[in-house]
């Protein structure tokens, strides 16, 4: 086995980076099933991803995702909740459990040491959990509080509201819980969804770490007999825009706002106009020296922090400004992230500054593959989204010297941060 580690350089051109390391090794087990992995033997942990191709998205209500993952730790056929927590906990494991629109994943951080042990038992849990009624009141409990707590909280009012225009209320980016529904949801209603979505045949396997040739077999005597058959990937449904413009939204006893501006992008994550609009995005809110943090930040003292960024979901793009402010300091606010929308779109970006801003998000990068569990994670993201290794051939292809002029950068900016073309939300009081 060979070490994949790869330290950050200084001075680091982009035709200078080592690309083997972020693809991952392939290991096919004895029904065909391939374990994606990557290694590094100076690590004396390994992280398992068991991600089902299985989402919000296929859900019959809301919820019932969330409880299907969460809730398979919490007692199997053959093991009680507790038993399965004092084993975990006996051997330090770690286990961090999640679901988006299109997936939902398992992760588990232990020692390869206990691998014949441990695999059969989450075998157990993702294939005989039982979903226990004692269990599942303590997850609906716990969920109806969360969503009334976020519910007072105006960043997640600003999100939700933010969601709904751009995506449409039908769409599951943005379809949002309301009280009622976790109500509604019984535990048949999560065993249902587990039976027809969280099965093995839905199962991709990726692991980082100390992944040895007995690990890898060790899986494959655990998962190598199960029935593969081909994933079909979700196809989410095209947004359904509600309008663009200005919304306000009361939060009873908010003592801040929170501001939320963006649009979904035109284009798709493979063109190379989506790595020059990052360049656009970072200029704008995507380090600590960019011009909202200059502005807002720095000269008018309206916030603690203001970022811009961009996100790939299944199918789509967005792009986004966000920030938290003091009520009365909402509106100036506002206004000075449309003046800076407008400047970028008015003026072309100085050499020094795009210089920087190249140098800040080539080191943000290394940064985000410099360990072997980042690079594990990368790529499961990168299977989750639908993305490939395109958008990273594209990212540094518009680094190259000469690669993107500054009349190009503005036309784009001219074109995609029309503040009149986004929907902006003030989320408070």
């Amino acid at each position: 086995m060979i070490s994949t580690e790869n330290p950050i350089k200084e001075h680091l051109r982009p035709c200078d980076i080592d690309r083997a390391p972020l693809v991952p090794m392939h290991y096919e087990m004895r029904n065909g099933k391939t374990i994606n992995y990557f290694v590094d033997e100076s690590i004396g942990l390994v992280k398992m991803d068991f991600i089902f191709e299985a989402g919000t998205s296929v859900q019959d209500k809301p919820f019932q995702a969330a409880a299907a993952i969460n809730l398979v730790t919490e007692g199997s056929r053959r093991h009680t909740a507790r038993e399965i927590a004092e084993f975990l906990d006996f051997r330090g494991i770690i286990v961090e459990k999640g679901n988006d629109e299109v997936s939902s994943t398992l992760t588990v951080y232990a020692m390869p040491r206990y691998a014949d042990e441990l695999l059969p038992l989450i075998r157990e849990m993702l294939t005989e959990p039982t979903y226990p009624d004692d269990e599942f009141a303590v997850f609906v409990a716990k969920r109806r509080q969360q969503l009334m707590v976020n519910m007072q909280r105006t960043s997640y009012v600003a999100r939700k509201c933010w969601c709904e225009c751009l995506y449409g209320i039908e769409h599951p980016m943005g379809r949002y819980a309301v009280p009622s529904d976790i109500d509604a949801l019984a535990a048949a209603d999560v065993r249902d969804y587990h039976r027809h979505w969280l099965t093995p045949s839905r199962m991709d396997i990726v692991l980082g770490g100390a992944v040895t040739e007995a690990l890898l077999a060790a899986f494959d005597c655990t998962f190598g007999s199960d029935a593969v058959i081909a994933i079909s990937r979700t196809e989410l449904p095209k947004p359904i825009p509600q309008g663009v413009g200005l919304q306000n939204v009361a939060v009873k006893g908010a003592i801040q706002n929170t501001l939320r501006v963006g649009r979904l992008l035109p284009m798709r994550w493979n063109e190379r106009a989506y790595a020059e609009f990052m360049i656009l995005s970072t200029v704008l809110g995507g380090y600590f020296g960019s011009r909202l943090m200059s502005n807002v930040r720095e000269d008018k003292g309206y916030t603690y922090g203001i970022n811009a960024m961009t996100h790939i979901g299944r199918g789509c793009l967005d792009f986004f400004i966000v920030t938290d402010v003091a009520a009365d300091k909402a509106e100036p606010a506002m206004e000075e992230i449309i003046k800076e929308l407008e400047r970028l779109r008015r003026e072309p970006i100085p050499a020094d500054e795009l210089e920087l801003v190249r140098t800040c998000m080539l080191g943000d990068f290394m940064r985000s593959v410099d360990g072997i569990f980042e690079r594990s994670e990368r790529f499961c993201q990168q299977m989750t989204s639908g993305v490939d290794e395109r958008l990273t051939d594209n990212f540094m292809a518009v680094f190259e010297p000469g690669a993107v002029s500054v009349s190009r950068l503005q036309e784009l900016a001219y074109e995609l941060l029309d503040p009149r073309r986004m929907v902006m939300v003030n989320a408070g009081a």
